[in-house]
């Protein structure tokens, strides 16, 4: 900047206040003609995403621009933190990676260089490089609240962290986090007897997702047992869709808080005299921990959405069953656990048009294995066991996500099972389809789905089994690596889980050496988990029901002065 003009300089100035960023952008490429700085790169860069609509084109162009100005001034970080940015919404970050690491290895922190790697890893699948990153920041005191919550999510991934170690992180978060002035906080409204509990729900997710599928034969229980529903979603503008608009009619009201801030919407959901909160969204995408942490409503439970403890201790209560969260086990979380009697949750029916097939491995002679597990849970030790397993026999594998799927992911995917002695020809990707129906037709290719751990796959070990295809899973220490244990249990098929890594690569040995008891389970599969607790909403709803009326009036009792 200080080698233009005086003139220029003033002039750059205030098309940038004024965000006239095309004019801009022909002021800069005429002065790349004289002197093509990094400052002028950089500077045409931020021109070309700062346009709106932002183009694919300006975003490559930009990308380059980014690259070339930081290569030819290192001192011009602006332009690494940006090239950073673009290559990560770009899916092109692997040299963005590179250099992230080697300006680290020099100044040792930077928040934002810490950020930008903790986000590349986490979208590479290096779960443990992306928590070293985040934890530099936590460490320096600069993380807020949402990255805290990443943080806090990621550790579900990997083995990193026990869960006391976790449950003390959860605790610093949960005591750095904002508590509003009582002056600005409207009173609760609710009513302590009331003909209806009003019960209200809040998530990021109330739209085509797998919180959606869980709940919404759940609610309609609820209303039909003398309950009021009310819906806070926090979706992301443009995110709603046929699902959302379904939900919508069964809710008996509804409220968009995605623009409001936590204080407002603290004081909408007190100004609906809402009885019982439900957080459904837990540290996923789109949370707001604020809103638990100043207590909303008198009553606040966590479920599905995210199924590990908060340590916000004003959250009252986590919704698991027997198999997940046992006695002994209730001091690893802050939150009281309820158990209901037979599964945590019951899923959506799920299209019983879509016919299943003979097992494959009769007309192919070998096993497929598969996984639809979101690539982030394919943690370093689920690779390894899953390796050892494919050296076992002539198999192949089948791998599919429905997030964050692109080829550097793959590749690095890959490079991990090739430092375990698997060549290319076992590991088939299969591309993110469009169609639900398409998704579950996919599942006619796989004898046995392989669970991931420690964070266990729920969704798609319901659908694998839906398509006949039993899950091996690995029981774990606490709630969300033992999804497969519950579901697995309800349906008696305790030969499918595995006590520790050996007895999994013992079970997949096994299994797999009887093709006709396994071509059996297939046809009788689909039958046996209809009549089981996994679909059963109906009495789910009513053990829930049961359960939030004894809460309330516990509460009730305990508060009757008050």
């Amino acid at each position: 900047m200080k080698d233009l003009s005086e003139e220029k300089q003033k002039l750059i100035k205030d098309l940038v206040k004024n965000k006239k960023f095309h004019q801009l952008e022909f002021e800069v490429n005429s002065l790349l003609l004289e002197q093509r700085s990094s400052f002028l790169l950089n500077l045409l860069g931020v021109c070309k995403i700062s346009k709106i609509p932002t183009s694919k084109k300006d975003l490559n162009e930009s990308l380059d621009l980014f690259k070339e100005a930081y290569l030819k001034d290192k001192t011009l970080t602006d332009a690494l933190f940006n090239y950073s940015e673009i290559a990560t919404r770009l899916f092109k970050y692997g040299e963005a990676k590179d250099l992230l690491t080697e300006y680290l290895d020099i100044v040792k922190y930077n928040y934002k260089a810490n950020l930008a790697l903790a986000k590349i890893h986490f979208y590479l699948g290096n779960m443990d490089e992306c928590l070293k990153n985040y934890k530099k920041i936590i460490d320096n005191n600069e993380a807020n609240s949402k990255m805290w919550a990443a943080f806090l999510f990621t550790t579900n991934y990997t083995y990193k962290y026990n869960q006391k170690e976790y449950l003390n992180f959860c605790n610093k978060f949960s005591d750095q986090l904002k508590k509003f002035d009582g002056k600005d906080l409207k009173s609760f409204k609710y009513e302590k007897n009331p003909k209806k509990l009003r019960v209200g729900f809040f998530s990021a997710d109330l739209r085509t997702h797998s919180v959606a599928k869980f709940i919404e034969e759940t609610l309609k229980i609820l209303k039909q047992n003398n309950f009021e529903i009310i819906a806070f979603s926090n979706n992301k503008l443009g995110a709603d869709d046929l699902t959302t608009e379904r939900l919508k009619g069964i809710f008996d009201e509804w409220y968009d808080i995605i623009k409001l801030s936590d204080l407002e919407a603290i004081n909408l959901i007190r100004d609906k005299k809402i009885n019982i909160l439900f957080d459904l969204t837990g540290f996923s995408t789109g949370n707001r921990c604020e809103i638990f942490k100043n207590k909303s409503a008198p009553l606040q439970i966590s479920w599905c959405g995210y199924c590990n403890s908060s340590g916000i201790k004003e959250i009252d209560y986590l919704i698991a069953d027997q198999n997940l969260i046992k006695k002994e086990e209730e001091f690893n979380y802050s939150e009281e656990i309820i158990r209901l009697p037979k599964i945590w949750n019951s899923h959506f029916l799920i299209s019983s048009k879509i016919e299943i097939n003979e097992l494959p491995a009769l007309k192919n002679k070998f096993i497929t294995f598969g996984s639809f597990n979101n690539y982030g849970k394919l943690s370093n030790e689920t690779i390894e066991i899953w390796s050892k397993i494919l050296k076992n026999n002539n198999s192949k594998l089948i791998l599919k996500t429905s997030v964050h799927d692109h080829q550097l992911l793959r590749d690095n995917i890959m490079s991990k099972f090739k430092k375990n002695g698997i060549e290319n020809h076992k590991i088939i990707f299969m591309e993110r389809l469009k169609s639900n129906d398409d998704h579950l037709k996919l599942y006619n290719k796989i004898d046995i789905s392989l669970d991931t751990f420690p964070f266990g796959g729920a969704t798609t070990t319901i659908e694998s089994l839906w398509m006949g295809v039993p899950t091996i899973t690995l029981s774990g220490e606490i709630f969300n690596s033992k999804f497969g244990v519950s579901i697995n249990k309800n349906l008696n098929l305790n030969n499918f889980i595995a006590k520790n890594k050996i007895d999994y690569i013992e079970k997949a040995k096994v299994i797999c050496s009887d093709l006709n008891k396994l071509s059996h389970i297939r046809k009788s599969l689909r039958n046996l988990i209809i009549d089981s607790a996994l679909f059963d909403s109906k009495n789910l709803g009513l053990n829930l029901s049961k359960i939030l009326k004894e809460k309330w009036n516990l509460f009730s009792k305990q508060n009757k002065n008050s």
